[in-house]
């Protein structure tokens, strides 16, 4: 990454969140670690002479109603997954919140019925949406001042000043417009490359400098675009990006495991959580969730635990052994159908 990235993406995302129209004092709920705070709360802020307010030294949704309040707060920024915890805390508690000019969200997909909430409960004049990417310097796609309707339910807004996008085949064809395909992205914000490992680089970002995002996407003709899936097996939970493989090299050190993959599952707070497929050592033995919850207790981040855990004999593989991990999922929602 570079500075010159961080520090423009910094100023178009303020622009499009109306910073330089009038002062604001945003509500900072994502961790500081995160390119969501780093760019989209402490870059922007910066820019632009605007007050971030941290309402604690974790997340805790009631300490962020109280800090909006007692701050005098016009911005919110969170996950959808914190935008999930505000509204339930509000409804609990009949807490009374203030009107606020606009709540942002991003590091995962937000469903059209929580900005109905946010907008009805949380009482928030302008929801709005943005996503991108570390390797990005952050910001890749957010929503332009008057977002509504169908823009704001249904897209992930508006490709950010500055950026060129296209969507890909397989063979690194362009697409029409409103055809699914591979997003990728090019501009100032582009890295350098990933530190130490040319070829994870070169796989990433062609000779054209096109960075290849990893994402099913489709793109408009108005420079709105959509998520259609993920082509990389990233698992998304509450914002977190989390990468199978920590969890799955993590967990087959476990005496009793052979072999373990892991999977994104639908979680209608969370958005994602992991499921752990594991096959034992010991074909007949016994292993529970417990197990591994405790086996994971402080060596692993709490968001990367396993939610869900499933003991198989085999795994469903390719020709070629690869793991077919989309098996994996249609088992997991044909028993969940039940």
């Amino acid at each position: 990454m570079h500075h010159y990235g961080f520090v423009n993406n910094g100023i178009h995302i303020a622009v499009r969140n109306e910073f330089d129209r009038s002062l604001h004092r945003i509500c900072l709920q994502v961790p500081l670690f995160h390119a969501y705070a780093i760019v989209v709360g402490i870059m922007a802020a910066l820019t632009h002479g605007t007050t971030l307010v941290l309402p604690d030294s974790g997340y805790n949704p009631l300490q962020s109603l109280e800090a909006i309040v007692k701050e005098k707060c016009t911005t919110i920024y969170g996950t959808p997954t914190m935008y999930v915890d505000l509204i339930k805390a509000v409804r609990e508690t009949n807490f009374q919140m203030p009107v606020v000019a606009q709540a942002v969200t991003g590091g995962a997909s937000c469903s059209p019925k929580l900005f109905q909430d946010i907008r009805d409960v949380l009482r928030v004049r302008k929801p709005k949406t943005v996503f991108g990417m570390t390797e990005a310097s952050a910001i890749l796609y957010q929503s332009l001042f008057n977002d509504d309707g169908d823009e704001l339910l249904n897209t992930v807004g508006h490709v950010t000043d500055h950026y060129e996008a296209k969507v890909v085949d397989s063979a690194g064809n362009t697409v029409p417009f409103g055809t699914p395909g591979e997003l990728w992205v090019r501009g100032y914000g582009t890295m350098l490359g990933y530190w130490n490992d040319p070829k994870k680089t070169k796989e990433t970002i062609d000779v054209d400098k096109w960075l290849r995002t990893g994402d099913q996407f489709v793109l408009r003709a108005d420079g709105y675009g959509k998520i259609v899936g993920r082509i990389k097996e990233v698992i998304i939970r509450g914002g977190e990006n989390i990468f199978p493989k920590e969890i799955e090299d993590f967990l087959n050190a476990h005496p009793k495991i052979l072999e373990t993959h892991c999977i994104a599952v639908p979680d209608e707070r969370m958005g994602e959580e992991v499921c752990a497929y594991v096959r034992l050592k010991d074909g007949k033995g016994q292993l529970d969730l417990s197990e591994i919850r405790d086996y994971c207790k402080g060596k692993i981040a709490h968001f990367k635990i396993p939610r869900y855990l499933r003991i198989v004999q085999r795994f469903p593989k390719t020709n070629s052994g690869k793991v077919q991990k989309f098996l994996l999922q249609q088992m997991f929602a044909k028993e969940c159908s039940k």
